[in-house]
């Protein structure tokens, strides 16, 4: 590491008000603290982290207790035995803390993952301590593992690799990290699924999780994690394709990934959140993944996938579950799914307004990303009558966007214009499941404005009477 490069470091730590608490603390209570992996990495690539990890030289319990009511947090231990880690959280960062291997501080960066999260600085002095060459790794942009042992102790560690490697500008995986995780992808079914899920959350958040599944199939990890999508490789699907359907489901993800690009193409003021992009995300890769099971062909060989958006759903809800999916995103992703090919009679035969309500019914408030996926797999479905059918796939999705954005609000939660009582009293029946019924087919005359007064209900519910 360059002298100047070094110094600017050392600064960097030592005005970090967060990295004075501790200094401070472990003087008090004289105890030697190493500031060690991702926050000094990030600092060296110019990002700014709110993560700090630190080795102690001895039990860190009282250290951990005494910055637990200083800072002030919530103070937790994950783990056990030489794993465990104890963890704060307040004021807007974590600290963790880990006892140094009893062996030393080398011994102890051997037990962690990779390279770039091995550089060191004793918090008490004024140097860079680097002794696994992680410097020179973050200079090359390189992922390479701490290791020979490193994803035996922790199989996440294999898609870890690869997270790092879309949310880290530029990096790659070594070749024998590669290698490494070529030997045994299957090891990471061991993991537990609520943690697979959290590193695939940032790989599809990336802005580069086409590039990250393109690494998942590189490394042999893909089908460990999602086996019912290496089920569309070489699955051929028509004129309208260039690409097979995994090849094509990557590319749709390729697509969200230029989420902004893909905005662009529309005039509506999208107000897309992280969970909206995880929503987005998921919805690309896992919308075909039932084609495998719903193929038929002519006699000519030219493929079909009747109802394969049903089947994608459950497929989908399959997977969510077993990585367990927080409901409401579930419920965003397969709902995205299920509803995916809606509107595509209306890109050859033209669509009405009514046409334009029952979609925006169906997606309600993920309407804007129902659209953008729509878009998304159209641009990654380069076949026979390709301009035509994008000028159509904007034309209907800038329509759909001005119905939203004019009248969503009435559509989604029209204000009722009669009630039980009513439906009871003119149609003559008893309450029940019955009287719901009419109130909701009410509603749906209201929304499609075949119904717009009460005094239109209240005909709607005579002509019914009799």
């Amino acid at each position: 590491m360059p002298p100047q490069r070094d110094n600017a470091l050392l600064r960097t730590i030592q005005d970090d008000p967060w990295l004075r608490l501790v200094s401070e603390e472990a003087g008090r209570q004289r105890v030697r603290v190493y500031l060690v992996g991702g926050w000094i990495r990030d600092r060296l690539l110019g990002r700014v982290s709110s993560d700090y990890d630190f080795i102690v030289a001895r039990d860190p319990v009282p250290l951990a207790s005494a910055l637990a009511t200083k800072l002030p947090g919530s103070f937790f231990v994950m783990g056990r035995g030489e794993s465990t880690t104890h963890r704060i959280v307040g004021g807007g960062i974590t600290l963790d803390l880990v006892h140094q291997h009893p062996a030393g501080l080398r011994a102890e960066l051997l037990r962690r993952d990779f390279t770039v999260n091995t550089i060191a600085c004793p918090l008490a002095g004024a140097e860079v301590l680097d002794p696994l060459g992680g410097l020179s790794d973050v200079n090359r942009r390189v992922i390479r593992s701490a290791s020979s042992v490193a994803f035996a102790a922790d199989p996440l560690r294999m898609l870890r690799a690869v997270r790092f490697c879309t949310t880290l500008t530029g990096f790659r995986l070594s070749g024998e990290t590669l290698s490494q995780i070529q030997a045994g992808p299957e090891r990471l079914q061991g993991s537990a699924a609520e943690r697979i899920r959290d590193e695939m959350d940032q790989v599809m958040i990336s802005g580069h999780a086409a590039t990250g599944l393109s690494l998942l199939a590189a490394t042999g990890l893909l089908p460990v994690l999602f086996p019912q999508l290496q089920r569309l490789a070489g699955l051929e699907q028509g004129p309208y394709h260039h690409l097979d359907a995994l090849a094509h489901s990557r590319a749709v993800v390729g697509e969200v990934d230029a989420l902004e690009a893909l905005c662009g193409h529309f005039d509506f003021p999208f107000r897309l959140d992280p969970e909206d992009r995880r929503v987005l995300a998921y919805g690309a890769l896992l919308h075909d993944i039932g084609k495998a099971d719903s193929v038929t062909r002519e006699g000519d060989g030219t493929p079909h996938f009747y109802g394969h958006e049903k089947r994608s759903t459950a497929a989908a809800a399959a997977i969510l579950a077993h990585y367990v999916f927080p409901t409401r995103r579930s419920e965003r992703i397969r709902r995205l799914i299920r509803y995916h090919t809606l509107g595509l009679g209306f890109l050859k035969f033209g669509y009405t307004e009514r046409a334009l309500r029952r979609i925006i019914r169906r997606l309600a408030d993920d309407l804007p990303l129902h659209v953008l996926l729509s878009l998304a797999d159209r641009r990654a479905a380069r076949g026979t009558e390709y301009d035509e059918t994008l000028r159509r796939t904007l034309r209907l999705g800038q329509a759909l966007l001005d119905t939203y954005r004019k009248e969503g609000e009435l559509i989604l939660e029209p204000p009722p214009l009669v009630t039980g009582a009513d439906v009871m009293s003119v149609i003559g029946i008893d309450p029940g499941p019955a009287v719901g019924e009419v109130l909701r087919q009410v509603r749906n005359l209201q929304i499609d404005q075949i119904i717009r007064t009460r005094a239109d209900a209240l005909a709607y519910l005579r002509k019914r009477k009799g």
